[in-house]
């Protein structure tokens, strides 16, 4: 299986990792640490330089809870950070569920469109297939972040799921969309109960044969197992539970911390594929 970014590709036969980027005050693991460009660029660098094959950039939190940012707002945190980042020469994702701020992200050169919102929004996968960019749908029960909890309830969450996300990534395609991510949404609309239950069966979700991101970096199913109350210092619960998706058919790993998650992926890789012939 491979990811066409537009201009390159990225072979998906093995996991790849997707360092994160927020341009937000209001980010649950990092908010504000990276609103300066400067900051930003250089933050960037450090993925880069650890191992990070794609960069997603949002500029709009869509937490649980987490107010809208205003067209132009996301646009002014955006857009110049994103411009220096591409001259880094790895592929970026923008995270946004507004399709002008897909469209003057991919004028700019962005390879990927990440849409939390379900597609709300069709207008975006139109843009995506405008610019013959992929398309990550993720599925949320609801759009609206300060909704979606109140919306988590299911009565076969990994059915449900696989169900909606497939029926998304079909009207994606309809609409001219080259090629479709799906994303199970952790933690978007999910308690505790739902989160495992989907990593547990995921390779249910990998079977619809599209490529699957999937994003636990740090949240608070992490610190809800752990115990550990600082999102920043949830990265051994957050590579653990990456482990067990790319072991069920995960390809795309959305992380804060891409040094650790690069060092454990090389070691349960080689046990993957390991033949035993040398």
């Amino acid at each position: 299986m491979k990811l066409k970014l537009r201009d390159r590709v990225l072979g998906l036969e093995r996991p790849r990792l997707m360092g994160v980027l927020n341009l937000t005050p209001d980010s649950f693991s990092d908010g504000g640490r990276y609103l300066a460009p400067g900051a930003a660029l250089e933050h960037a660098r450090r993925l880069v330089a650890e191992g990070a094959e794609i960069l997603d950039l949002g500029a709009e939190s869509t937490r649980p809870g987490a107010a809208p940012v205003p067209l132009e707002e996301e646009r002014r945190r955006l857009l110049p950070v994103l411009e220096a980042v591409l001259e880094l020469g790895v592929p970026v994702s923008v995270d946004t569920r507004k399709p002008e701020v897909a469209e003057a992200a991919l004028r700019l050169g962005a390879h990927l469109v990440n849409d939390t919102s379900g597609l709300a929004d069709p207008r975006i996968a139109e843009v995506a297939a405008r610019y013959d960019a992929p398309l990550v749908v993720m599925h949320t029960p609801h759009p609206d972040p300060r909704r979606m909890m109140a919306a988590a309830r299911y009565l076969d969450i990994v059915a449900e799921v696989r169900a909606q996300l497939l029926k998304w990534a079909r009207r994606a395609e309809r609409l001219g969309v080259p090629q479709v991510v799906l994303d199970p949404g952790f933690g978007f609309g999910k308690k505790r109960e739902h989160n495992l239950a989907l990593l547990a069966r995921l390779s249910e979700l990998a079977g619809l044969g599209y490529p699957l991101l999937v994003g636990l970096s740090r949240k608070r199913l992490i610190g809800e197992l752990t115990g550990v109350e600082a999102a920043d210092q949830r990265v051994c619960g957050s590579v653990a539970a990456h482990l067990a998706a790319a072991a069920r058919g995960a390809r795309i790993l959305r992380v804060h911390d891409v040094a650790a998650h690069r060092q454990a992926l090389a070691v349960f890789w080689e046990v993957e594929v390991w033949d035993g012939s040398s």
